[in-house]
């Protein structure tokens, strides 16, 4: 389905410029910030840096990079910027050492678990890719499908990065093309 999705899409709208933070908002104590053209969250803290625009169907793709200390994510179709949570969202997780390993990177968590596939990518450059068309989300790391949900709302909602505990993600070449 990916490949044809993207067939009928327009091109890539780039949401993170390389040198700021235009386009996100922060919610909770994580330190956002940008160094060498990364959205970059280090050292402790809990939060979120969240889209100030909503998307329906679209097509997103990025690179992040993560040590194995820290509980990441990306939050799509989120509706309650008060409330940015796996029950409010759709959380694709990142965190190879997560306790729970059905809830691992790749995971849809509380809805696809566990992934499709085991991907590890903890102190290197990784790709995600989720494509969220009506009730259908695709989930992809490295190029590899890590969940499928044929039931999610399909409600435009606003993208959200996540920072849990202590340690380091960047987050670069963050690109959508509405479907």
């Amino acid at each position: 389905l990916l490949g044809s999705a993207l067939a009928g899409c327009a091109g890539p709208l780039s949401l993170f410029d390389g040198h700021s933070l235009s386009g996100w908002e922060v919610h909770g104590g994580a330190q956002w910030s940008v160094s060498e053209q990364t959205i970059l969250a280090a050292g402790a803290g809990d939060g979120f840096l969240a889209s100030t625009a909503t998307y329906g169907d679209f097509h997103l793709r990025l690179e992040f990079w993560v040590d194995a200390t820290l509980n990441s994510g990306i939050f799509v179709r989120c509706t309650d910027r008060s409330r940015i949570h796996p029950d409010t969202c759709y959380e694709l997780n990142i965190w190879d050492n997560h306790p729970q390993q059905e809830a691992r990177t790749g995971a849809i968590v509380f809805r696809v678990m566990p992934p499709l596939a085991h991907v590890d990518t903890v102190g290197r450059w990784n790709t995600y890719e989720v494509t969220a068309q009506g009730p259908l989300l695709q989930v992809r790391v490295n190029g590899v499908t890590t969940a499928i949900l044929e039931s999610a709302d399909p409600t435009p909602g606003f993208i959200a990065l996540q920072h849990v505990g202590e340690g380091t993600v960047r987050f670069r070449n963050i690109e959508l093309r509405t479907l």
